[in-house]
């Protein structure tokens, strides 16, 4: 536990995971009613609708399951083609926390692989700092219990949303670029039961490694996750992916501190490193690993560049 905490402290200290957060913007406030409105460019009219209607929207979600004094609003985009049977995608936004901008980068592919897509924005007015949205709330000054994990949310957002659409999709996909990249495969370590059946983590700054002999959040020692599920964790459709230009050792936006240099001195080096680490894993244990390592050509820390491949992965599952 100790190493846990010194480990904990660098990051807090660093700003964590390769992105700065900027201090709280006010306080949580009460529990917000769920509505879906339609976007002033969504070109929609009418009359309000249940559900999520054709086009763009949003709608304030209130996770009454965890942290109900901590609203999240939800970007969409409902393609006409999409029925009740289609898929839904969830896309975790980076560092700047925003919903709208990775939603509206997305609605091609929503188009084209006639996909809901849905953006939950955690905002630093009500989740501030990295401690609540990449390393998603497990260790606040205690151990958190797990239906307040901001990974929860997501599997509470899936059953809200299938509950207003009708949908009937058992499984979501999950993409996240960057920050977004470090909650999902952050997600998919510590809930190996979670109902994604294929997840995209793209360009992430720091990663936590599927190693027992690293500490805590930079590994899985002293981790709320038994080693007994580590071979599940390996078994799951996760996909790393690189821009092969997302290689400079300079940003500013990149943690530094020694701990995470020791994961490379590059996104692209430390994507390499974790998807090494979990070949590593799997092997010792002697069990298959059902991660991909993706490096798309010619693109850098950029999330449009990032998302057309990422598409097509996500949707055109074997």
């Amino acid at each position: 536990m100790k190493s846990f905490l010194f480990c904990l402290i660098l990051l807090l200290a660093a700003g964590t995971c390769g992105c700065l957060s900027s201090a709280p913007q006010g306080n949580p406030a009460g529990p917000v009613t769920s509505a879906i409105t339609t976007s002033p460019a969504s070109g929609i009219s009418g009359s309000p609708v249940t559900g999520i209607p054709v086009g763009r929207s949003q709608f304030v979600f209130t996770d009454t399951l965890g942290n109900a004094d901590r609203p999240i609003t939800v970007y969409c985009y409902r393609p006409a083609s999409w029925n009740q049977s289609g898929p839904i995608l969830i896309v975790m936004p980076g560092a700047g926390r925003t919903g709208e901008s990775p939603r509206d980068t997305w609605v091609p592919y929503a188009d084209e692989y006639s996909g809901i897509v849905l953006v939950p924005e955690f905002s630093q007015q009500y989740y501030p700092g990295d401690m609540f949205y990449p390393l998603g709330y497990i260790y606040g000054s205690t151990w958190e219990p797990k239906t307040n994990w901001t990974y929860m949310a997501i599997e509470h957002l899936f059953d809200y949303v299938k509950n207003e659409t009708g949908a009937t999709t058992p499984t979501y996909l999950l993409d996240g670029h960057s920050a977004g990249g470090q909650f999902v495969h952050r997600l998919v370590t510590f809930l190996p039961d979670a109902r994604y059946s294929r997840a995209v983590a793209a360009n992430a700054g720091l990663y936590v490694m599927p190693d027992y002999t690293i500490p805590y959040p930079l590994g899985l020692e002293d981790s709320p996750l038994p080693q007994s599920e580590l071979a599940t964790v390996l078994s799951r459709k996760l996909i790393i992916m690189s821009g092969s230009l997302d290689t400079n050792p300079n940003d500013s936006s990149l943690a530094n501190f020694p701990a995470a240099e020791a994961e490379g001195s590059t996104r692209f080096a430390r994507a390499q490193a974790y998807y090494a680490n979990a070949q590593a894993q799997a092997a010792t244990l002697g069990v298959p690993l059902n991660w991909e390592y993706h490096i798309v050509p010619g693109v850098g820390h950029d999330e449009a560049g990032m998302a057309g491949p990422s598409a097509a992965l996500l949707f055109n599952a074997s």
